[in-house]
């Protein structure tokens, strides 16, 4: 069963200093958000991709995490889409702070469950999959996505959570005007190119959630062991590892890279850390 928060565990103690953030007021989710902010120009967009404002913010850490547990795997439709939508509030308690000491509108997504493939406003989604897409502000996720998980890491805590973390981290670029301006770039340059940024969006996506697990672990029952294990399904989802081809060129990076983000993200509260944009191309591959 996939589980969160080790489904009868006793409650976690209140950490020295108490949990951060408890006096934030998390917004509703909404389906009609503000307008994404748009470069005016590729330098502007380059500008926000490499030194955006968010790299200077840290994150406030312990956050309290009070999402309902859930068995992932024999719950309903109705039951995953309430579970998710409750768990966007711990990724806002968690990041909404910080958005808004760089400047920036912080928004909450909803999420919508799919059991067939969906069209959404950034085209077809198939399943085994969740997404967030920029046209509409929202995340998808597939019933089936636990089907793609290493039968190894199925009972870990958090597992799935942490792909929904990932897609919020696309959320945060969008909010940011990381995701506009990487896309602007994209269909300037030469294939390979494209590539290199698509994975430097992506791996950043994967250090935003590793900084999002480690800022909840303690109030959610994840100890390093469990950051370990969620590391590992980063590094099973990577582009080599998915395709069985070592020497694979991917828009999401190999396995080694998604999950060296992971940690990076996991081992410290500074957004700065996850500024993939100005790592070296080995960093990314």
């Amino acid at each position: 069963m996939l589980l969160i928060q080790g489904g009868g565990q006793a409650k976690p103690s209140v950490p020295t200093g108490g949990y951060q953030n408890e006096d934030y007021q998390v917004p509703e989710a909404t389906k009609n958000p503000p307008e994404l902010p748009i470069p005016d120009t590729y330098e502007e967009a380059k500008q926000w991709m490499q030194s955006n404002a968010i790299y200077q913010v840290s994150l406030h850490q312990p956050v309290e995490c009070t999402a309902t547990p859930i068995d992932l795997e024999n719950a309903s439709t109705e039951a995953l889409e309430k579970h998710f939508n409750e768990f966007t509030g711990c990724l806002m308690k968690v990041f909404g702070p910080a958005l808004e000491e760089a400047g920036y509108t912080p928004v909450r997504p909803t999420v919508t469950i799919y059991s067939s493939e969906i069209t959404t406003k950034c085209g077809e989604v198939p399943m085994q999959n969740a997404v967030y897409c920029g046209a509409d502000q929202q995340v998808y996720y597939a019933v089936d996505l636990p089907d793609v998980i290493p039968s190894n890491l199925k009972n870990t805590n958090y597992i799935v959570e942490s792909v929904i973390a990932h897609e919020f981290g696309h959320a945060i670029q969008a909010r940011t005007g990381i995701l506009v301006s990487e896309l602007a770039w994209e269909q300037e340059s030469s294939e390979s190119t494209a590539l290199s940024l698509s994975r430097r969006l992506e791996t950043q996506a994967d250090c935003f959630a590793g900084e999002f697990i480690s800022t909840v672990a303690q109030s959610v029952s994840i100890d390093n062991q469990g950051i370990a294990d969620i590391s590992n399904l980063f590094y099973a989802i990577g582009d080599d590892q998915l395709s069985g081809d070592p020497n694979y060129e991917g828009n999401h990076g190999h396995g080694d890279s998604r999950q060296s983000w992971f940690w990076k993200g996991s081992s410290s509260p500074n957004m700065g850390t996850c500024n993939t944009f100005i790592a070296s191309d080995s960093e990314v591959k």
